[in-house]
């Protein structure tokens, strides 16, 4: 399971009403992208508030480990 701490959730209103969430993994000190490397997604459904928003991006990163 991917843990949330990983991750930085930035959340956005796509339209009056609709909200999603930008998930992006917390850079390393590193710096060197390899072939598999995740550059970040956005939630795929819109919410009703910003606070859903940021659960539906929590929810995305549990499901991703």
């Amino acid at each position: 399971m991917a843990k949330a701490s990983d991750y930085t959730v930035l959340t956005f209103q796509r339209k009056p009403g609709r909200w999603r969430a930008n998930v992006t993994p917390v850079a390393t000190a590193g710096g060197a992208r390899q072939s598999k490397t995740m550059l970040g997604f956005v939630t795929a459904e819109d919410c009703d508030t910003e606070e859903d928003a940021v659960k539906a991006a929590n929810q995305a990163i549990r499901e991703l480990g």
